[in-house]
């Protein structure tokens, strides 16, 4: 894997695409029964791999998703790069994070006319411009994706709220990482993402999400 700097800190890029999605929960799994807890960092095409991962831990063990958040990088090894980071426990918050989600989805005002679903085939242009047709007409959004649009997903969260390409402050507001049933297989389900964004409100990240990127741009 591209970099690991402990059992507890497991970080997948590019270079880890062809990995097996087994092969991640694996290590999930071996850092939660060690510490009971473990952050794992997806970076650019490796963040759909990662959300693979957090899809199937959850499903077949005692482990739970306590947070998770977006950024941009900026480190020598990586030049600029997208990041998901993600923090998993074996004891679930009392924060429940999929309450959170719901609470954030009865926000909006109209679901449908709110949410950007973004697809392989959509071009970046395209997504931008339909999000901040809809960001100047209501004050959140919600860009939605599953499988490996969910990259797409990320880099068009991050253009919006780190782009300067929004007249007003933009910032992420919950990154709600989840499972659906596939539709052509009802019997298996793959990794999906809702990302709320927020006028006025810049994204804020918690002093261990603070300490986590400082680490990756740094290598230490």
């Amino acid at each position: 894997m591209s970099q690991d700097f402990n059992s507890n800190f497991i970080i997948i890029g590019s270079p880890d695409v062809s990995l097996k999605t087994s092969d991640v929960v694996e290590r999930i799994i071996s850092g939660i029964m060690q510490a009971g807890e473990v952050d794992i960092v997806g970076i650019n095409d490796g963040i759909y791999l990662v959300c693979s991962a957090l899809n199937m831990a959850t499903e077949i063990a005692k482990v739970y998703l306590d947070d998770a958040c977006l950024a941009n990088l900026q480190a020598p090894a990586l030049g600029r790069a997208s990041a998901l980071l993600a923090h998993l426990t074996q004891k679930q918050s009392l924060d429940n994070y999929n309450k959170m989600a719901e609470l954030e989805e009865k926000t909006l005002e109209d679901a449908v006319e709110q949410t950007v679903s973004v697809s392989r085939t959509a071009p970046m242009e395209r997504l931008l411009t339909i999000s901040l047709l809809r960001l100047a007409k209501y004050d959140k959004i919600k860009i939605a994706a599953a499988g490996g649009s969910i990259n797409d997903a990320v880099a068009l969260a991050l253009k919006l709220t780190t782009g300067q390409i929004s007249k007003e402050i933009v910032g992420i507001k919950l990154l709600h990482l989840y499972s659906i049933v596939m539709r052509n297989d009802p019997t298996k389900s793959i990794a999906a993402a809702s990302i709320y964004l927020q006028k006025k409100v810049p994204t804020e990240y918690s002093k261990r999400q603070n300490l986590l990127l400082q680490k990756i741009e740094s290598g230490k």
